[in-house]
């Protein structure tokens, strides 16, 4: 190969030089429409007052308008309902110990914590709402104020079974004191570790007179540390959205103008309703206010006096009018004809905001099919689903191994013979999976037949479908099995109907006894031909 062959290569496989530059985006031009189109980053204090703001207007939103608090309030049952439950996965394997023993221990650990949580005096330190009911407060408070806020209170009674309980906080009270808002590592109420990860909290203490926050003094907000060693002391969280966030946005916010105009506008033909209903009547008149046009029988002027032009009709009121003056009604035909699809647009659009269909929103399935309705509510449970995970990885997990490990430690539940010690495979014993409130169904039969369907061909397995159902599997087969004991103990049988046959069917892997013939066991057929 000759040098000029290499050079030719060489030349031929070197990068070359240049670029040529991309076609230019409107979206990045300032023409036409977009000219005054100038998008406004925020500064630290900026973006706390707007925090601040848009939580306040949220709050009133589902305070006041129906159709805000439709939305909070569906989506907040659907998402947490009853209450989002626990079930103990510990492995047996993985502790050294039989499926007996694990069954066992795994019995112990749920009842611990349902003796928790079903408890006000245990699980709340105001000792008003069970676990449940504060997971409920929690996702309505993610909703409306775009995070929720908990302290881990240490409660000291000594007739609680447990010391843990939580403290339900507004994330108003979150806020900097004032001699270090311009400290680089506190925003907003957090304090930030050399990541960004929040190592502490400072919430403020209202007044006991008013409630109300005065920021600006360093003596009325407290310092609690996120955690301690691995116990959580504080538990805020937030559904992150911005690389750098540090604290929630409510999921109104993207829709909340058109909440706001939404709800001014039905109120404005709410009252031009009401006015029309009325029957408002306008007193034309010829004659000059208080002219004198002579005297009625009595004497009086019958001319309307100076100061009486205007006077508030009431329903079904009768006129009597001055001579000179006529009656003229006010058409006002409200609202028009395109209003039902006006205001379904809007709803549209401000729900498809917050990930909800409009007929979730609305609460209007008048308009739809099964098909539809269907598809509208596997969209809505998708956004159920982020938030059921979401909110079980902030909030349960963190809840449930506290309690478990209050539990190990007060003797409540004991360790396995041969077992290694909670400490020593933590992890191991709180291994859990939650299961969210049931999905429900738009055709029961429809559903029904598609699990056993699934079943059949192997792409479910019955523990999928009954965790569908929001049960446990592990549970439903010694229930079942008390269940048929039952009904055989007392001569019954169930068709597939629901209906009583009163006939007891043996149970599963006992034989059935077969009656003899009539004639007994030696009796000849009888003939065919007759």
């Amino acid at each position: 190969m000759n040098a000029r062959t290499v050079a030719r290569r060489r030349a031929a496989s070197a990068a070359a030089p240049g670029r040529v530059p991309g076609i230019a985006l409107t979206a990045g031009g300032y023409h036409g429409t977009m000219s005054n189109w100038f998008p406004h980053r925020q500064t630290e204090f900026s973006a706390s007052r707007e925090r601040s703001r848009v939580m306040a207007r949220a709050e009133d939103l589902a305070a006041n308008d129906p159709n805000a608090a439709s939305l909070i309030g569906g989506m907040t049952v659907n998402v947490v309902g009853p209450g989002i439950r626990p079930q103990s996965t510990l492995v047996a394997e993985r502790l050294g110990i039989d499926e007996e023993a694990a069954a066992i221990l795994r019995d112990a650990i749920e009842r611990e914590f349902a003796r928790w949580a079903i408890r006000p005096d245990a699980a709340d330190a105001g000792n008003r709402l069970t676990f449940w009911q504060i997971q409920e407060l929690n996702i309505r408070s993610t909703l409306v104020k775009g995070e929720f806020l908990n302290l881990c209170v240490d409660r000291a009674d000594p007739f609680a079974p447990y010391s843990l309980a939580l403290q339900v906080l507004s994330p108003l009270r979150l806020a900097s004191p004032g001699d270090l808002t311009l400290s680089p590592m506190i925003r907003d109420g957090v304090h930030l570790g050399s990541r960004g990860e929040p190592v502490g909290y400072y919430i403020a203490n209202p007044e006991p007179l008013t409630g109300r926050l005065d920021m600006g003094l360093a003596m009325n907000v407290a310092y609690y540390p996120a955690r301690i060693a691995w116990r959580p002391v504080v538990l805020h969280a937030f559904p992150q959205i911005d690389e750098e966030q540090v604290r929630g946005v409510s999921v109104l916010a993207p829709a909340m103008k058109f909440f706001r105009d939404l709800s001014d506008y039905l109120d404005y033909e709410l009252v031009g309703q009401i006015i029309t209903a009325a029957f408002p009547v306008v007193i034309e008149s010829d004659q000059p206010v208080a002219a004198g046009i002579g005297m009625d029988p009595r004497g009086k002027s019958r001319t309307r006096p100076a100061g009486r032009n205007v006077r508030e009709i009431s329903p079904g009121s009768v006129l009597h009018l001055y001579p000179g003056e006529r009656g003229k009604t006010l058409d006002a035909p409200r609202p028009n004809s395109n209003f039902d699809a006006f205001v379904a647009r809007i709803l549209r659009a401000a729900g498809a905001a917050a990930g909800m269909p409009y007929e979730v929103v609305a609460k209007d399935f008048s308009k739809t099919n099964y098909s539809s309705a269907r598809a509208a509510l596997l969209e809505a449970w998708r956004v159920f689903q982020r938030y059921q995970s979401w909110l079980e990885s902030a909030f349960c997990r963190p809840v449930w191994e506290a309690v478990v490990e209050e539990a190990f430690a007060r003797g409540y539940i004991e360790t396995p013979p041969n077992a290694p010690s909670f400490l020593d495979a933590r992890e191991d014993y709180l291994a859990s999976r939650w299961v969210p409130p049931r999905r429900g169904h738009v055709d029961p039969v429809k559903e029904i037949e598609a699990d056993i369907m699934a079943l059949g061909a192997g792409i479910k397995t019955y523990a999928d479908v009954v965790e569908a159902h929001s049960g446990n599997f592990e549970t439903l087969l010694p229930q079942r099995a008390r269940e048929e004991r039952d009904i055989a103990k007392h001569g019954l049988s169930f068709s597939l109907s629901g209906r009583s046959t009163g006939k007891a069917e043996a149970p599963v892997g006992e034989e059935k006894d077969v009656p003899a013939a009539a004639g007994g066991e030696n009796e000849e057929e009888p003939d065919a031909e007759k």
